[in-house]
């Protein structure tokens, strides 16, 4: 991703939550965007700009997740919107309509 000067880091799954470059911009800092462990089972990226996380894997490993109460989850098709009004549970806010 030209031009966006990300920085790789190596840990556990636990460091996947934790905050780190804080700036005035960005004063609670970010969160990894993308996990992937070394056996390569499951792939977690959530995109940059937007909202929205995705997660590659077994489809048992999907529908573990999906069966979750514990995070909103839903399955993707090739056609979805990665947009605002894509989502089809959380309602756009006011100042998006």
């Amino acid at each position: 991703m030209p031009g966006r000067g990300l920085i790789v880091f190596e840990g556990t799954l636990a460091m996947a939550d934790v905050q780190f470059g804080s700036s005035p911009t960005f004063p609670i800092g970010m969160s990894p965007h993308l996990w992937w462990p070394d056996d390569r089972a499951w792939c977690v990226a959530t995109d940059i700009d937007l909202m929205t996380t995705y997660l590659g894997a077994s489809g048992d490993c999907v529908d573990a997740v999906l069966a979750s109460t514990d995070v909103e989850a839903l399955r993707a098709s090739v056609d979805q919107q990665v947009t605002w009004n894509g989502d089809t549970i959380n309602p756009l806010p006011p100042y998006r309509r």
